[in-house]
């Protein structure tokens, strides 16, 4: 389905653009890291708020076209956006975090990351829904990739209109904190 795809992927998108490009930024900054002193945790969490910016302008003009388009009501479940966003947030600051500290020490992580990042695509629901799988050790082990609960609830509160499920919360907040 078209909603359940266009949720997941703005969401993939977001979190894979940051996680790409932290693994340059130390590179990229080391002129300005050499010649003034600032906390170097600043140019990660600048490159996912940039792609934060992005993600939200995004999700502003595609959500209400969306919602005409499919003619999906607007409910009580969809408030909790903002919510899963900021979880999503402090989830993907600190995988940029690691990643650009990790790159910083090991020029081969970018490399490795856009490899695991294709990896992760598919074991994200992005493209299926995770109830939709049969096997219930299969959906488990898939439920604790990364970005699994985050897309997840996104497609939970606007796709299927539903508060998401006590694990939806746990395993989000538990990756963000």
């Amino acid at each position: 389905d078209g909603v359940l795809a266009l949720i997941g992927v703005l969401a993939w998108s977001f979190f894979t653009n940051s996680a790409n490009m932290s693994t340059r930024t130390m590179l990229d900054g080391s002129g300005l890291i050499k010649s003034v002193w600032f906390p170097r945790a600043i140019l990660p969490t600048a490159t996912v708020l940039f792609n934060l910016t992005q993600y939200l302008l995004s999700v502003s003009v595609i959500l209400p076209l969306m919602l005409v388009y499919y003619r999906i009501v607007p409910e009580a479940p969809m408030l909790l956006f903002p919510v899963f966003v900021f979880l999503q947030l402090l989830f993907t600051v600190g995988v940029a975090l690691i990643l650009a500290t990790s790159a910083a020490f090991l020029r081969d992580v970018r490399h490795l990351v856009e490899i695991a990042i294709t990896i992760l695509f598919w074991m994200t629901p992005i493209v299926y829904e995770l109830s939709s799988l049969t096997n219930p050790t299969l959906r488990r082990v898939l439920f604790f990739s990364p970005m699994t609960p985050y897309v997840s609830a996104y497609q939970d509160i606007f796709y299927f209109r539903q508060w998401p499920s006590a694990a939806i919360w746990a395993t989000t907040m538990g990756y963000a904190v």
